[in-house]
């Protein structure tokens, strides 16, 4: 079996959990006998060690760590605040033109898989070409990353036509689909949910030695859908409380001079560190010294993070309105706003290790009910079932 798999992003150029993602179920896939993958990105990427994954670069390079960014007006551009940045539709365009003319008609594939909105329109150009079963995979919606505000319309219309064309949707859990099926129409039925995962690394025996006190964390793009704010808010009544303890947001994003000020308006800036953006390896050293992860996202569709602090050994407070929370128990589940009960909940574990450690220890075995390989074969039995159906007729 063939699968033309459209991506934008690798492992080690990412901006986030999209590619992290996508490398997770290429790799859960070498155990599938007879699949072959050919991935498609904007430049060929450094992954290795995928022998029955071909990479094809479409010679052209945009700058991923932005393809989610939205843009600040007060640093001088023309946009609104919350606007996408200048140019992503028309590097969407070019990576759309590119695929065509690079793979014609893509009839040495059995299946096409697009993975998020950014390759959308490559794929239904080449199944409307080619006549081939295409598979969208929703890693986010523009309703999760517009934070509850308005979403962009035409990225809306480009998923809401890619959804629509496709065979099938794979969405990264029940929150997600649940989602599709009411902001974009799509019967439930089309939608099956392929969970992610992660893949297990452990504390690794990690001395922690670089920051003194307890470590609190948020590990995440600095954007209206994660709530930064939330977790300003909630550092600041922690510290009302706990006198050792020090803050890091790590990551980046158009809210992070807003978040800086906000810090420092509440004499906050000696508590706080922002190290920008992590690669695999910092975020592990970064979890190997946090005594406690907050994620308090507006909308998040899965929560990687979460599970890779799990399997790090560090308790996590998790947003109810994330696709993770109902699947997983051992996690505080908060609400995102409340950053009073969110505090109370920080500080209970902050201050009782005992308490923390049993969660952690339970938490780690949870964690090993995720597997890429599992989901691989998921993936490879929804494509089997495609492919035993009538041929489709092209729209």
């Amino acid at each position: 079996m063939n699968v033309l798999m459209l991506g934008w992003e690798l492992p080690p150029n990412i901006s986030g959990g999209l590619g992290t993602a996508c490398a997770g179920l290429l790799r859960g896939m070498e155990y599938i006998e007879g699949l072959r993958v050919t991935f498609v990105m904007p430049a060929v990427s450094g992954e290795e060690g995928l022998p029955h994954v071909r990479l094809l670069g479409l010679q052209q390079a945009p700058s991923i760590h932005h393809a989610y960014a939205r843009v600040d007006a007060s640093a001088g551009q023309r946009a609104a605040v919350g606007s996408y940045r200048y140019g992503i539709f028309r590097e969407v365009r070019e990576y759309a033109e590119n695929a065509l003319a690079l793979l014609g008609d893509a009839q040495a594939f059995d299946i096409i898989h697009a993975h998020d909105w950014l390759t959308f329109e490559a794929a239904v150009a080449l199944r409307e070409k080619s006549g081939k079963n295409l598979v969208v995979h929703v890693h986010s919606t523009e309703f999760d990353r517009s934070g509850g505000g308005v979403p962009d319309p035409g990225i809306y219309e480009i998923e809401r036509r890619g959804m629509e064309k496709a065979d099938r949707i794979i969405a990264v859990s029940e929150y997600t689909k649940n989602i599709i099926v009411a902001k974009y129409g799509q019967p439930p039925d089309k939608i099956e949910v392929v969970r992610n995962a992660i893949e297990l690394r452990g504390s690794r025996g990690v001395v922690r030695h670089s920051i003194n006190g307890k470590v609190v964390t948020f590990l995440g793009r600095i954007t209206c859908q994660k709530g930064p704010e939330f977790f300003v808010d909630a550092a600041y009544k922690i510290s009302e409380r706990m006198e050792d303890v020090r803050f890091v947001m790590a990551g980046d994003g158009d809210l992070l001079p807003l978040v800086k000020s906000l810090v420092k308006s509440l004499g906050l800036g000696n508590r706080f560190s922002f190290p920008g953006f992590l690669d695999t390896d910092g975020v592990s050293a970064l979890l190997a010294e946090s005594d406690l992860l907050i994620m308090p996202s507006i909308s998040e569709p899965f929560g990687l993070v979460a599970l890779e602090a799990m399997d790090a050994g560090v308790p996590v407070l998790l947003s109810r309105h994330c696709g993770l929370a109902d699947m997983l128990e051992y996690v505080v589940k908060i609400d995102p706003h409340e950053t009073g009960h969110i505090a109370e909940a920080g500080v209970g574990l902050l201050a009782d290790p005992d308490r923390a450690r049993a969660m952690v220890d339970n938490a780690r075995a949870e964690v090993g009910q995720f597997s890429w390989t599992a989901s691989a074969k998921q993936l490879h039995r929804l494509y089997g079932g495609l492919l035993e159906k009538a041929p489709i007729c092209v729209a």
